[in-house]
């Protein structure tokens, strides 16, 4: 039930306005005129929510918990629950406080006459353009369960993949950075109090002892300034990362580094293809969907490269002609996207894209730790080589002055 705000006259003629609640605008048209006044307009009233009802700055939600309530929203809505209710059963049942806020928002507002899509766009930090757009597609098509499946599938890939990713790489930097301290330890505090112990020989001391007491005079009278450097540096890349120039040129180093490059690129086309087949398929028209597709996988010289390619299609060519024309996109994908056109079943094609190339990014992950263990214990040996010189050739040569 929705509240619409009507005017109109009675029998005298005097004008009659007001608001009522009814489920549609027939139906408060019928009530009325059974009470004697005749119908000029009859409007929907928007839902205005209270500032005090949200918080001053959206938190983002948890992939898990976004997943979750997608995943509960597609069972209600098959179920043929309306979706004021679904929303309600689960603003009650989520224990993430920041979304049952937000569900609390979206179901007020939707009771108010807006439709699901609509509602989601006040909350862009927890849903996505693609999830929008996906979900005002399905309400025009009549299909919104399905599309909720699909989108849920798609939030769980991402997920899975990000896992992945920070799981392989998560041993190494616990090396570096405990590596790191020890280092920071040994030139800081041991190696300088070795050199007391040395200097009382008058004793020239080896060239990596001299180069490493000297690193670790200048960390401790310099520490100050390194911490205020570190803090610049961070804070100076966030903020050049937040300007369209930062983030092409980091995007653009991403795919050049060695190995990492290889897999940024399989995980940016497998998520291309999903997100591709999965608007397709859900009836959004795909220079639209190249356009919210571009924006959304992550890597701003790919989607450049999509923005051309949605131009040329809008100029009449294929989609597989600008993506061959590309130096970004593989021969594979491209012949595939052919393939999928003439067909005429691009969004599975697409599908075979993501899982194709979801597939070789697996396989260079579980590859990873055999690739980064020779390169950090070549790094470790070399350090420990450095450290080992410097503590040890001013032994050697005291030694040898005692034995003389």
């Amino acid at each position: 039930m929705s509240r619409f705000a009507y005017k109109g006259r009675n029998t005298q003629g005097a004008p009659v306005m007001g608001t009522m609640d009814a489920e549609s605008p027939e139906a408060v048209a019928v009530r009325l005129s059974q009470a004697g006044v005749i119908p000029i307009t009859i409007t929907r009233e928007r839902v205005r929510i209270p500032v005090n009802a949200l918080p001053k700055r959206e938190q983002r939600v948890r992939a898990e918990d976004l997943i979750f309530f997608t995943r509960q929203m597609t069972t209600l809505v098959k179920a043929g629950i309306s979706l004021t209710e679904s929303l309600g059963a689960l603003q009650r049942e989520t224990q993430n406080p920041t979304l049952r806020v937000i569900l609390d928002a979206i179901q007020r507002r939707v009771e108010g006459g807006m439709s699901f899509s609509e509602a989601l766009t006040y909350h862009t930090r927890t849903f996505s353009e693609i999830y929008v757009h996906t979900v005002r597609a399905a309400e025009e098509g009549g299909f919104l369960d399905q599309a909720l499946d699909r989108v849920a599938t798609m939030l769980e890939n991402d997920l899975e993949t990000r896992r992945r990713v920070s799981s392989a790489f998560r041993y190494p930097l616990f090396v570096l950075i405990t590596l790191g301290i020890g280092i920071f330890i040994l030139i800081t505090f041991v190696i300088p109090k070795f050199a007391t112990f040395y200097t009382a020989f008058n004793a020239t001391l080896p060239l990596p002892t001299r180069m490493v007491i000297g690193l670790g005079k200048f960390m401790q009278v310099a520490w100050p300034a390194l911490i205020v450097g570190i803090v610049l540096t961070v804070i100076g890349v966030r903020w050049a990362l937040r300007k369209p120039w930062g983030r092409e040129t980091w995007d653009a180093w991403k795919l050049k580094i060695p190995v990492v490059g290889g897999l940024v690129k399989k995980l940016t086309f497998a998520r291309l293809g999903q997100l591709l087949a999965t608007m397709i398929s859900t009836g959004i028209p795909l220079i639209q969907a190249l356009d919210l597709t571009s924006r959304a996988i992550g890597n701003t010289v790919i989607g450049k490269d999509l923005l051309r390619a949605r131009r040329a299609v809008e100029g009449g060519e294929s989609l597989a002609a600008p993506l061959g024309r590309s130096a970004v996109f593989p021969s594979l994908m491209t012949e595939m996207v052919a393939v999928g056109e003439k067909t005429g079943a691009l969004d599975t094609l697409l599908n075979a894209i993501a899982t194709h190339y979801e597939n070789e990014a697996n396989h260079t992950i579980k590859d990873l730790p055999t690739i980064i263990e020779p390169i950090m214990l070549a790094m470790v040996a070399g350090l420990v080589l450095v450290l080992a010189l410097a503590v040890f050739l001013p032994l050697w040569d005291m030694v040898k002055l005692v034995n003389k």
